[in-house]
């Protein structure tokens, strides 16, 4: 039974190790995706639920420590900072992808780069890293199989010429989020989630077995 149980691990650690998911980061042009986060009048703070349109579907976006989100007018608009970081996560539904537009704190004339950290349904995350275009404008999109949680934006740096030292930057602001939502209960779990409780079934019917072979044998 020992032995059983230490493959059971061994194995789930395996495959909790290898990464699973191929997110990636895109510049596009042109339409939004099918839920578009508005806001609705809603109080700045730390942390703020806005609410998407036609589906109205609940968006929380929190900010880092110390950093207020201050929705700016009403419609499809822009959630002021500044702020480090901010988490999006639609609350009752996971979504494939999502487009927002970022502004950064500094000056215009720098490049900048930053990181996204996307999380996704069933478990398991991915740090996703890249320039930030002139326009701000940036699209995450899940693999085939994939569906995000929530994301994370985070870690903007700047710098005038490549031979310049990156410098940490804010956000000024996040505006004009849209995603396309999947249902939670048709999102395909993680391969190694499967896996696991494949295992898990296969050594809960071997104790089952074995415990019937020894109350043959008593």
């Amino acid at each position: 039974m020992k032995n059983l149980l230490v493959t059971v691990a061994l194995a789930a650690t395996a495959l909790t190790a290898v990464p699973a998911t191929a997110a990636q980061i895109l510049y596009l042009s042109g339409s939004n995706y099918a839920e578009a986060v508005h806001n609705d009048g809603q109080a700045a703070g730390n942390s703020i639920t806005l609410k998407t349109q036609p589906g109205g579907y609940l968006v929380d976006y929190t900010a880092n420590a110390g950093a207020a989100l201050t929705p700016n007018g009403n419609g499809f608009g822009k959630q002021n900072g500044p702020f480090s970081l901010v988490t999006v996560d639609p609350l009752t539904v996971g979504f494939s992808k999502m487009g927002f537009t970022l502004t950064p704190g500094g000056k215009n004339n720098l490049n900048y780069k930053f990181d996204v950290l996307v999380n996704f349904v069933g478990g398991g995350s991915q740090l996703l890293s890249g320039l930030l275009p002139s326009n701000g404008k940036v699209d995450i999109w899940a693999d085939t199989g994939e569906v995000f949680d929530s994301l994370t934006i985070q870690n903007l740096q700047g710098r005038a010429k490549s031979k310049d030292s990156w410098a940490p930057y804010n956000f000024s602001d996040i505006r004009h989020t849209s995603f396309d939502a999947v249902a939670l209960m048709t999102a395909v779990p993680e391969p190694a989630t499967w896996a696991m409780m494949i295992i898990g079934f296969g050594a809960v019917g071997s104790m089952v077995r074995r415990r019937r072979r020894t109350q043959a044998f008593a």
